[in-house]
């Protein structure tokens, strides 16, 4: 039970990690009370009534054999992330009865002839309540209310008793009960401190990696991204004997824009084109922006000329979109290069570049396949178009 509810995700994925630390940390706490009973026990026996000991101990030992049932159902469930909180409830009602069956147990054995068992009985639940501060610090709440349990009921009692003995024990746990709730706020804050920290140390990681693979102006992947993810895409694909194809992509005349239109206008073309192709390409395919105006896309089709198919429908998508930056109109075509077999990145690259260089020389705005390249002296036949007549060419 946290000291504060929060709809934060932060603050639940901070409460899920403390709550996995106590899981993970208090299970020989269990078997501490259990042996901490067997020997107050032993101590009290010659004192008290060994049925009040012994049927305190069938109590004590059935919280604690509920506080095991727990920990290994967690432990077969292996709950993460937000799933965690789920088990919080759980935890806190065994830790509660728990702490119930030894605070007010504490008076129920508690022998009245004999203040020196007493004083015993008070120094065993002042060292279980130092043990509570140290194995519940990870949260406030349960800690205090664990230790209000251990120690109100016995310190109730000492004050009823009235003797200068009695109230000096009573005083001594109200004493530790306020040291002890300074002490777990200290630590419990310094804990989540700490947790909070390492959560966004690794957000801000994880946003200077993602950062550092986007390309900002387009919305895709960037360069680095492309070879990086490529190759591992590239090793995957050609374990399970799937054929890869590489559309390369350049934008026709793109410098004409920038002279004619400025950067500015260069920029929103770009801009364009990366929401074009966010559009229409897969979310397993990779698309990346890996040159000025040059696009890259790697991805696997079902028929043969699907790369060739997906290059032109972008082709014309490109083409007939226009461009509307400052109140004008004005249209942009792409040249497009397709490999596709199931060699390395690099060979890929290679072999779709050499399809792109021969659309370029072949007049733009056209879609040219690596085996158009083989095969030109044979008639291959590529698809090429223009820009609408409706929007003013660059």
């Amino acid at each position: 039970m946290e000291e504060k509810k929060t709809n934060s995700p932060m603050d639940d994925l901070v409460r899920a990690e403390k709550l996995q630390l106590l899981y993970h940390q208090s299970y020989p706490a269990i078997f501490t009370s259990l042996f901490n009973c067997v020997l107050l026990s032993v101590i009290l026996w010659p004192v008290q009534q060994k049925e009040v000991l012994i049927s305190w101990g069938i109590v004590l030992a059935g919280t604690a054999l509920a506080r095991v049932i727990l920990f290994k159902s967690y432990n077969r469930a292996k709950p993460q992330g937000g799933d965690v909180l789920g088990w919080e409830k759980p935890y806190f009602v065994t830790l509660l009865l728990s702490s119930i069956t030894w605070g007010i147990g504490a008076v129920y054995i508690m022998p009245i002839s004999s203040q020196l068992h007493q004083v015993v009985i008070y120094y065993f639940l002042i060292g279980m309540s130092g043990g509570a501060i140290s194995v519940y610090s990870a949260n406030r709440s349960m800690t205090l209310i664990s230790i209000a349990c251990l120690l109100l009921p016995v310190t109730g009692w000492f004050l009823m008793q009235g003797s200068l003995l009695s109230v000096g024990v009573a005083i001594g746990a109200v004493i530790f009960f306020v040291s002890a709730i300074r002490a777990g706020k200290i630590l419990s804050k310094t804990l989540n401190h700490s947790f909070m920290l390492t959560h966004e140390l690794k957000d801000a990681k994880e946003a200077a990696e993602a950062l550092a693979l986007k390309d900002e102006l387009s919305g895709l992947n960037n360069r680095r991204a492309f070879y990086d993810k490529g190759e591992l895409l590239v090793d995957y694909y050609q374990r399970h004997g799937a054929v890869l194809s590489i559309i390369v992509m350049d934008l026709d005349h793109f410098k004409k824009i920038n002279d004619k239109f400025g950067h500015a206008a260069g920029d929103a073309t770009i801009r364009q084109i990366g929401h074009i192709l966010q559009q229409v390409i897969r979310k397993s395919d990779l698309c990346a922006r890996i040159g000025g105006e040059e696009f890259g896309i790697l991805l696997t089709t079902s028929v043969n000329d699907g790369a060739a198919q997906l290059a032109e429908k972008l082709r014309q998508m490109i083409a007939g979109t226009p461009i509307v930056f400052n109140g004008e109109d004005f249209s942009v075509s792409a040249s497009f290069g397709v490999a596709v077999g199931n060699a390395d990145l690099a060979t890929l690259l290679k072999r779709a570049d050499a399809a792109l260089y021969k659309a370029k020389d072949a007049g733009r705005n056209r879609v040219i396949s690596d085996g158009c390249v083989a095969e030109e002296m044979q008639g291959c036949i590529c698809k090429a178009t223009v820009a609408p007549a409706r929007l003013r060419a660059v």
